[in-house]
């Protein structure tokens, strides 16, 4: 079982192409300027799903490039997450991309068999804590110390560009009868300049 805060069945602003967006609930870090803090609490604000249902939801999506995992913190529930990539990798040809606040080191040195499995088998980890004063307008970063890791060949040609973007777009959603729910990562001081104008519109 996942717990969930949040899916999008399509956007292009998580990661390359087209994309599946699932947001994990709970995050035991506590970034100043966290852009989901309604992701953090780790007992409240989610929802259980089977990861047969989220499967069957991606695969219901036409003309998807991948799917991007974000929270929160997906590394703990990183069992979940390696049954989701295991059956997803046996039954489409999406790639995967997950946002975490570890390091990529810190991963490696915890271990654990399902982190292995899940680092073994993505194609993205964009890695480290948020940092408001390294924030730059990055593309696919919050901030300047998070580094996007290719750990597989397929988007390694593009790496140095995406490295270089200063970038971001950002989608927002809102459905009836459900809140309004900003999809990407957002510019430095967007709730102090951007979103009132926004608002007033």
């Amino acid at each position: 079982m996942l717990y969930v805060s949040h899916r999008e069945p399509l956007t292009k602003v998580l990661g390359p192409g087209q994309r599946y967006a699932l947001w994990l609930q709970g995050c035991k870090r506590r970034c100043p300027n966290c852009i989901f803090p309604n992701g953090q609490p780790l007992d409240c604000g989610g929802q259980w799903h089977s990861v047969k249902k989220i499967l069957s939801e991606i695969k219901s999506v036409p003309n998807l490039t991948g799917i991007t995992i974000s929270g929160g913190e997906p590394f703990l529930q990183a069992a979940a997450v390696a049954k989701l990539i295991k059956n997803l990798r046996g039954e489409s040809n999406l790639d995967v991309m997950i946002f975490t606040g570890y390091t990529l080191a810190e991963l490696q040195e915890k271990h654990n068999a399902a982190i292995d499995f899940v680092l073994n088998n993505i194609d993205i980890l964009v890695d480290g804590e948020y940092r408001e004063e390294l924030n730059t307008n990055s593309l696919y970063r919050g901030s300047d110390n998070q580094i996007f890791h290719c750990l597989s060949p397929k988007y390694l040609p593009f790496k140095d560009l995406i490295a270089r973007t200063k970038n971001r777009s950002l989608e927002f959603v809102y459905r009836k009868d459900s809140e309004f729910f900003m999809v990407g990562i957002p510019p430095k001081n967007f709730e102090q300049i951007f979103l009132p104008k926004l608002l007033k519109e």
